[in-house]
């Protein structure tokens, strides 16, 4: 039975921190994956609305008010206005073991609440079979979990209906658990809440724009596989970087570069350090797991190496944009500005916590950046075509930069900052355009984006010949309406959206460039593209208002932290520039 298809910029997220739920204004849940976020989907209307299977709750003159959630934690509320009256839906997904799932709570109805359940495995592909347990319980065979309602349940064609009558209160539940009751429902919601408390205590901020980083601070808690620590990229699949076009990928990955800046970032402002040994020990697990004596682009969740090969799913996609596929071609690619970002990352937490840990494996990325630095990669935005892009070399060098000074071993660490500086020798004589602007690679005549990540990195100054050129030249030719466009090799970005990420970076090289206004009037353009909860999607659609690419978007999110921090210190006469430690 089809269904109304969400749009990007009105989708929520409930998490477990292990997978989660997405759900938009109409408290239908349009996409769901059980027990990890990479999992098969067995709610995918999102990308099919004939096909996904879904949950709707209707009723007759529903009208959607407003949504939040309770406090920081991943528990929402969304209240609705019936006739004369009104009702909220609180939807979360318990940190607890033994009871995974989706849990409902509904206030008293005003009028008949019908709720429909359509689960489909395999993305869709595949009708579901139920067990009947009890008028109020039944088991689905395929994906081997269990509903459970307030209010009898029926099927008719597939779909799961139950109804809360006018005047009474309901609840449901699908997870794993086999049975379940009402107060062991609210026992539940007490408990998520009191661990989500917790979980607000490893990272915070106070100052500008406090209320949207803390925002972006959930998004990126909500993104976290427990069990190993990572992050992944986004929650969802196939999500168009173009309407119709072909740009669509499978994000639902723990990718090392963006998940060495999203370390980053936090690490600048308020954490216990926690978060930063979770995610290095992530690292040396993934390469110890897989005998790597690198990093691979990205890992699954739980630190397995992913195959390159790609699975299409006949699905219709997201406003009729396909493919729609599972996996990512770019597993095996080399990408060098990885294995620097990541020792950029730890030499940052080294600074900040004072504690050098899981040394063998930054000694490894180290030693393997000195060994593989001349060869061409495929660049920060996985290009198939091998290039030596210049932002890939300048992470690289800065990684061995800010690393070195850990080294004990003096003719080690003279090894790899002799290393560094052909590195930027090498970047000097071949990687300039006729302008003076740092090229997008080696010949080319144009400029990335990516550069303005160079100046909060401590590569160059902000006031450097060559980066005067390149940002004259990224304002020139790749800003509209104060956000920015990144350059592709295989593709013309022009057709794209501006890319949120990026923005966020031009933001942070003016705060440390001395121009807070400009700074302000990009930090908040980028806003205008977060939803009514705070998330941001991957681009910004600036003909339709519209958001565009996977959901949420875990990198922009880190990106517009680093870039509100970067205003924040600015106003107080600070740089946040980074540097290394003095040997």
């Amino acid at each position: 039975m089809k269904t109304e298809q969400a749009m990007i910029e009105d989708l929520a997220i409930i998490s477990d921190r292990r997978s989660c739920a997405l759900l938009d204004k109409a408290a239908t849940i349009n996409w769901y994956c059980p027990e990890r976020f990479d999992t098969e989907a067995i709610f995918s209307s999102l990308l099919d609305d004939e096909r996904g299977g879904y949950w709707s709750v209707s009723a007759k003159d529903k009208v959607f008010l407003t949504r939040q959630f309770d406090g920081r934690s991943s528990v929402l509320f969304t209240s609705f206005s019936i006739g004369k009256s009104g009702l909220t839906i609180t939807d979360f997904m318990p940190l607890e073991e033994n009871f995974r799932g989706i849990c409902r709570l509904f206030t008293n109805a005003p009028s008949t609440i019908e709720n429909k359940v359509s689960i489909r495995s395999d993305y869709g592909l595949i009708a579901e079979d139920y067990t009947i347990i009890s008028t109020k319980s039944l088991k689905i065979e395929k994906s081997g979990l269990y509903f459970h309602g307030s209010h009898p349940l029926t099927i008719d064609k597939g779909i799961i209906h139950f109804e809360i009558p006018a005047g009474e209160s309901g609840w449901a539940y699908l997870g794993k658990a086999n049975q379940i009751s009402k107060d062991e429902l609210r026992k539940l919601l007490r408990t998520t809440l009191q661990k989500w408390k917790e979980l607000e205590k490893l990272v915070d901020y106070h100052g500008p724009y406090e209320n949207q980083v803390r925002y972006s601070l959930r998004a990126l808690q909500q993104m976290v596989y427990e069990p190993t620590g990572g992050i992944i990229a986004a929650a969802t699949t196939s999500l168009p970087e173009v309407i119709c076009g072909e740009r669509n990928y499978d994000y639902r990955y723990v990718w090392m570069r963006d998940a060495a800046l999203i370390t980053s970032s936090l690490t600048q402002i308020i954490t216990t350090g926690e978060l930063e040994e979770k995610f290095i020990a992530f690292v040396s697990g993934a390469m110890e797991k897989n005998g790597e004596d690198h990093i691979s682009c990205f890992y699954a969740v739980d630190q397995t190496k992913v195959s390159p090969e790609i699975r299409e799913i006949p699905l219709n996609g997201y406003l009729q944009s396909r493919p729609v596929q599972i996996g990512n071609s770019a597993a095996d690619q080399f990408q060098l500005d990885a294995e620097g970002n990541i020792l950029i990352a730890c030499s940052i937490i080294y600074q900040k916590t004072g504690k050098v840990i899981y040394w063998n494996t930054v000694e490894k990325i180290a030693d393997y950046i000195c060994k593989n630095w001349e060869r061409k990669d495929n660049g920060i935005w996985e290009e198939e075509q091998l290039q030596h892009y210049t932002s890939s070399k300048a992470f690289a060098a800065r990684g061995l930069e800010l690393i070195a000074p850990y080294q004990k071993d003096q003719a080690v660490a003279d090894r790899w900052l002799k290393n560094a500086a052909m590195i930027r020798e090498f970047i000097s004589k071949n990687c300039l355009t006729t302008s003076g602007a740092f090229a997008v690679h080696a010949g080319s005549e144009n400029v990335d984006l990516s550069a303005a990540l160079y100046v909060p990195f401590g590569v160059y100054d902000a006031h450097d010949d060559n980066m005067l050129a390149t940002i004259q030249q990224l304002e020139k030719n790749y800003c509209e309406e104060h956000l920015y466009r990144r350059h592709l090799l295989e593709f013309d970005s022009a057709k794209e959206g501006a890319f949120l990420a990026g923005s966020c970076w031009m933001a942070h090289y003016y705060a440390i460039a001395g121009d807070l206004q400009l700074c302000k009037k990009i930090l908040d353009k980028v806003l205008d593209y977060s939803n009514d909860l705070g998330y941001f999607s991957e681009e910004a659609d600036l003909m339709t208002g519209h958001s565009l690419g996977n959901f949420p978007q875990t990198f922009v999110h880190s990106s517009f932290i680093c870039a509100i921090n970067g205003y924040k210190q600015a106003l107080k006469g600070n740089t946040t520039i980074i540097k290394p430690i003095k040997q």
